[in-house]
């Protein structure tokens, strides 16, 4: 079983517990989060964090997504560098690091920066698939944004908000789902991201 048929499967299984349960917290989850983005962005820095922390969610869902329109998911990313650039490993609630959401590999190009491959879900992305913005907002905040299309399980157009691992989100600013109950602790105690993200383990 491909890896997004997998993630489908998992969540709606969970979303019909909620419904059967009367469970709170995911209804909370299926909030769509807004942020206000920055008029303008930042000229990148040129060196980044190597860890990261956000969320992702997925909006104009299509077949067997629709169900999920609107939902996150806390993740983490680790940023790597090289001769060609870089790559951004993520995981989320859902994928730990040895089963990771995406992989997503950029290099810099004349003040920005442009994807030039990797996956997401068992998708191959391919040059420029992937939108790439870092903006000051009250701090660093890389936004990436892409498509994605599947044909046995159907589409949707996904976001991913990050800041570096171990910076404070302000509030108001559409903050990750489990920030306070799993985040905080794991920055107040110096920790780096886990290879698996359990708020509630």
């Amino acid at each position: 079983m491909k890896r997004g048929q997998k993630l489908l499967l998992s969540l709606i299984g969970c979303l019909a517990l909620c419904s059967l349960w009367g469970c709170g917290s995911m209804e909370k989850k299926l909030t769509v989060l807004e942020t206000e983005a920055s008029p303008t962005a930042d000229p990148a820095p040129d060196e980044l964090g190597r860890y990261w922390y956000g969320y992702w969610y997925i909006t104009d869902t299509q077949e067997d997504w629709l169900p999920l329109e609107g939902y996150s998911w806390d993740c983490c990313g680790e940023l790597s560098s090289g001769a060609e650039g870089f790559s951004l490993l993520l995981w989320d609630e859902d994928m730990p690091k040895d089963y990771y959401l995406a992989r997503l590999d950029f290099s810099a190009a004349q003040g920005s920066y442009i994807s030039s491959g990797g996956e997401f879900l068992d998708i191959s992305l391919g040059r420029g698939d992937v939108s790439i913005k870092l903006r000051d907002e009250q701090g660093l905040v890389m936004v990436l944004s892409g498509y994605y299309s599947d044909n046995s399980t159907g589409s949707f157009y996904y976001t991913i908000y990050l800041r570096p691992w171990g910076d404070e989100w302000p509030q108001g600013s559409g903050r990750p789902y489990h920030y306070e109950r799993w985040y905080l602790p794991l920055i107040e105690a110096g920790e780096e991201p886990p290879d698996v993200i359990e708020p509630y383990g």
